[in-house]
C-alpha cells in the first residue's frame, strides 16, 4: 500500500471527471474540459504530500487530460481496464457507475501501485495518430477498388470511371504522404527509430508494418 502519498482515481468520461481520493474517502465531479483540468490541477496542488492520480484507457476520452497533468508535473498513469474490472469483480463489485469507477480506480491503485504506463511521449502520440489515419485511409481505398471492379462489370459512364480514378489517385497520394510523415517521425525518436531497425530485420516486416507495431505497443496500457 501507498504510505503517505494521496491517491486519487478518476473516472473520465465524455464529459465529466468523477474523482474519488484516498485518504479521507473525498469524491469530486469536474468537467472534462480545459476549464476543469484547470481547476482539478489547482485541486491536486492544494492536496497533502505526494499525489497519484490513476484512470483506465477508455479510448482516447482521457489523453488531454493526462497531458494536461503531465505537463504540470503531476504524477499520472493511465491503468489497463481489463485488471480493474477483474479487481471489481474480484471484491465482489458488479454495480457499474461513475462514482463507484472512481472509487475501484482508487482502491486497484493502493493495491497495485507498480499498474498502469507513463504517458508517451508528443512524437509516439503522433505516430499513433498517423498510422491510425493511415489505416483508414487504405480502408478506404480497399472499399473503392472492390467498388471499381463491381462497376466495372456494368454498362457505366465514362465520366463516372474518370471519378473513381481523382479519387485513387487522392488516397493513393494521402497514404504516401503519410508514410513518409510517419518515416519523419520514427527518425526524429531514438528510441523507436532504433525499434523500427530491429522490427525490419524480421523477414516480412516493412517500414510500414514496422512502424503500426510501434504506435500500437506504445498505446497498449501495462
Amino acid at each position: 500500500m501507498i504510505t503517505a502519498t494521496t491517491v486519487v482515481g478518476i473516472d473520465v468520461s465524455r464529459d465529466w471527471l468523477d474523482g474519488f481520493c484516498f485518504p479521507g474517502e473525498q469524491r469530486f465531479r469536474l468537467a472534462n474540459s480545459p476549464a476543469g483540468h484547470e481547476l482539478l490541477v489547482a485541486a491536486i496542488r492544494e492536496m497533502p504530500g505526494p499525489v497519484k492520480i490513476g484512470f483506465e484507457a477508455t479510448g482516447g476520452q482521457e489523453w488531454v487530460l493526462w497531458a494536461t497533468l503531465v505537463a504540470a508535473e503531476i504524477d499520472a498513469g493511465q491503468l489497463p481496464p481489463a485488471q480493474i474490472k477483474a479487481f471489481a469483480l474480484s471484491r465482489g463489485t458488479r454495480a457499474k457507475t461513475d462514482r463507484i469507477d472512481a472509487e475501484l480506480i482508487a482502491r486497484f491503485m493502493l493495491f497495485r501501485p507498480e499498474a498502469g504506463r507513463r504517458l508517451p511521449t508528443e512524437n509516439l502520440r503522433i505516430l499513433r495518430a498517423l498510422t491510425t489515419r493511415r489505416a483508414q485511409i487504405v480502408d478506404m481505398r480497399k472499399r473503392l477498388l472492390a467498388q471499381i471492379a463491381a462497376r466495372r462489370k456494368q454498362d457505366i459512364p465514362a465520366d463516372v470511371e474518370g471519378m473513381d480514378a481523382d479519387l485513387r489517385a487522392m488516397l493513393d497520394t494521402q497514404v504516401s504522404d503519410l508514410e513518409r510523415r510517419i518515416e519523419s517521425v520514427i527518425a526524429q525518436e531514438e528510441a523507436a527509430a532504433e525499434k523500427a531497425r530491429l522490427l525490419r530485420s524480421i523477414p516480412g516486416i516493412g517500414p510500414v508494418s514496422s512502424a503500426m507495431l510501434i504506435a500500437e505497443c506504445q498505446n497498449s496500457a501495462g
